[in-house]
């Protein structure tokens, strides 16, 4: 009967030994938020998709506005090589003029639908992009906007889940986005097959 306790009592520590090793041994391996953003970032900077400031630097922790991920929408789909076919695009935002610094990657993502601005008439392209913001512009950029059935932002956050562009982020929808997170989304839209 002792034996037998004492068989059951080892064999005991040696599964739950066993189990904490191999939960210890997964998240050793399986890459922080942070970690992932640097290889991600790493690759869209190897894509010439993400480029850093006038220094280099990614400021990868600093928020990423609503033109600067356009822009980036707009280099993964090689949007941005098509910009001597905009001229007949018109911008209708009043909050932002030829002098913008992205204007005309806006015109590009007007060409292409991937925006469509405020009631106001307003684009805020200087304000920062949340998640579930960023994931409608990818969304529509894969062709996969008709296939939405619920409202916003439901049917975006469901979406998003369903395409696997939410992979590798832990974070909320309404988050405002870093540009960390941002290439972790380019970089998992690069995965998802396009529909027409």
């Amino acid at each position: 009967m002792k034996i037998k306790r004492a068989l059951l009592i080892k064999l005991s520590v040696f599964v739950i030994t066993t189990i904490l090793l191999f939960t210890i041994h997964v998240q050793a391996n399986t890459p922080s938020n942070t970690n992932f953003e640097n290889i991600a970032s790493k690759a869209l900077v190897n894509l010439k998709l993400l480029v850093g400031d006038a220094q280099g630097n990614l400021n990868l922790q600093s928020n990423v506005t609503r033109c600067e991920f356009v822009t980036l929408v707009n280099r993964m789909m090689a949007y941005d090589t098509d910009e001597k076919n905009n001229s007949s695009v018109s911008v209708p935002f009043k909050d932002i003029n030829q002098k913008h610094w992205a204007y005309n990657n806006i015109k590009i993502a007007l060409k292409y639908s991937l925006i469509n601005g405020y009631t106001d008439n307003t684009m805020r392209p200087d304000n920062c992009v949340s998640f579930v913001e960023a994931s409608a512009v990818v969304i529509r950029a894969l062709g996969y906007e008709n296939n939405i059935k619920k409202k916003w932002p439901e049917g975006i956050i469901d979406k998003s889940k369903e395409l696997g562009l939410n992979k590798n982020l832990k974070i909320p929808e309404d988050k405002l986005l870093t540009r960390g997170e941002a290439s972790v989304l380019i970089y998992n839209a690069l995965t998802v097959s396009f529909t027409e």
